[in-house]
């Protein structure tokens, strides 16, 4: 009797990278893979595409939800495998209920979004978008901006992204302090920088990076009051999660002058709505959830989620993030 092969459904693969990698033989050699180059429209046509799914492999999760309905209309789903770290667009107690396993990737764009971290600093700190407009219309205004060299910079959170950022910052000469959610000082120590208070990074920090896990404790993490406490004259990065800082609580700083500038490359609702009153501040600096997004971060994206089915479907689950599904 012939036995049947598994179902791997790619709902999302809007670039191509899951059609064109080379590692993709690996798991065609295991299952049937069936890929959608196009990004679902909606919920409904996300379900008709994975609908006879045992395995879901979903390129873009910011943009492809799986919620308990959906999850339910999969009646052989065994695994939901996400190309990123978060799983927050995924309903996991709904999962872990049905025996569903959820799979992860973790690390593989830490120096990618490290980099773009460093990017925008030196952008706002030198002024580059205003700079670069000044000369393609004609003014040919010089502004003048800082140097990085000496300046605090605070790291909210202290995971692998903030880990290299830490160490690319220390490398420009800057001051490095860190607050984390057990904020552990020797942790903090073996990372390159020091474990202080949330309210003393806030008030000592030049530069404040985000990169704490959304929940629904870090939800408007940096609320009015907290971004009240930041230090006159200040930038806010953020490449973690829209939902972590208070927009309209961020766009009265930046009107008010307290804070003089940012660099976004999250939002509260993505994509950012044309009308956002963020689009009109040339101090601003932003870019469309593409902190990961380089030739490198990607193909390592690719291989570990490959390796992630590869294994669950060979009997050897890994970067499982619901253990109890299993």
């Amino acid at each position: 009797m012939t036995q049947v092969r598994p179902v791997v459904i790619i709902p999302d693969d809007i670039n191509g990278a899951y059609a064109a990698a080379a590692s993709l033989s690996r798991l065609r050699d295991l299952a049937e893979v069936n890929i959608h180059p196009t990004r679902p429209i909606d919920e409904a046509e996300l379900t008709n595409r994975v609908r006879e799914a045992d395995v879901i492999l979903s390129f873009r999760p910011a943009f492809t939800r799986f919620p308990s309905a959906l999850i339910n209309a999969c009646p052989r789903l065994k695994l939901i495998c996400i190309s990123g770290t978060g799983v927050e667009d995924v309903d996991v107690a709904q999962a872990s209920s049905k025996g569903i396993a959820v799979a992860n990737v973790v690390g593989s764009a830490n120096q990618s979004v490290a980099e773009l971290c460093v990017a925008f600093m030196f952008s706002l700190a030198r002024r580059l978008s205003e700079q670069d407009a000044s000369v393609r219309t004609g003014t040919w205004h010089g502004s003048s901006g800082f140097e990085l060299s000496g300046k605090t910079l605070g790291v909210l959170g202290l995971g692998g992204i903030s880990r290299e950022l830490i160490r690319m910052a220390r490398g420009l000469g800057m001051n490095v302090i860190s607050w984390s959610r057990n904020n552990d000082s020797a942790r903090a120590h073996e990372a390159g920088t020091e474990a202080v208070s949330l309210e003393n990074l806030l008030q000592r920090s030049d530069i404040v990076s985000l990169h704490l896990r959304l929940n629904a404790e870090t939800h408007s993490f940096l609320n009015a009051s907290r971004i009240a406490h930041m230090k006159p004259g200040a930038l806010l990065i953020n490449t973690a999660r829209g939902g972590l800082v208070d927009e309209s609580a961020l766009v009265a700083a930046l009107q008010s002058g307290h804070l003089s500038g940012a660099g976004l490359d999250v939002f509260a609702v993505e994509p950012l709505p044309t009308d956002s009153p963020l689009n009109t501040f040339t101090n601003v600096v932003m870019t469309p959830v593409s902190g990961w997004n380089t030739r490198e971060s990607s193909q390592r994206m690719i291989d570990i989620s490959i390796d992630n089915v590869v294994g669950f479907l060979t009997k050897n689950p890994q970067n499982i993030v619901n253990k109890e599904a299993l």
